[in-house]
């Protein structure tokens, strides 16, 4: 990660992509917000930690006061991410699915992009996270404007 990119302030990331997770970080930066925690965890479909791991870290934490959760299609780590925001945050969460444009039924060549029936689906994802009330930007300068907004 290009390490100029990140200025200290107040949202964590939680990334699946790394290429979407400095552009977040660095779009966050030049609008002021800056970033508490970035963490990479992967787009493989057998990754070290999970969202799901890490939300408790963020929720607790005094100083990230909103989530920018980047997940991307395949797996079911997004929903399940979704569900426990639902029932546990505390603090905004802004979402971001990478991979929304993929052609159905095309195997992708990313390791973590399998989609399996109905789970990992971009519509499943964004399913979840309506139901968790996380807003999801389409682009990269969304996900600033959405933090704005949840924050106040």
């Amino acid at each position: 990660m290009p390490g100029h990119i990140f200025k200290r302030g107040r949202v964590g990331i939680i990334s699946r992509s790394g290429t979407l997770t400095y552009e977040a970080a660095a779009a966050l930066s030049q609008a002021g917000l800056g970033t508490t925690t970035t963490v990479g965890i992967g787009g493989d479909p057998v990754i070290g930690t999970t969202f799901k791991d890490l939300l408790p870290l963020f929720n607790e934490d005094p100083e990230t006061e909103a989530v920018v959760l980047i997940g991307e299609i395949g797996g079911s780590d997004e929903e399940e991410a979704a569900a426990w925001v639902k029932d546990h945050m505390k603090k905004p969460v802004v979402g971001f699915i990478g991979g929304r444009s993929a052609p159905k039924g095309k195997r992708m060549g990313h390791a973590g992009a399998i989609i399996m029936g109905n789970v990992g689906t971009p519509e499943s994802k964004l399913r979840a996270f309506a139901e968790a009330g996380i807003p999801v930007a389409d682009t990269i300068d969304e996900i600033v404007e959405l933090v704005k907004k949840a924050l106040g």
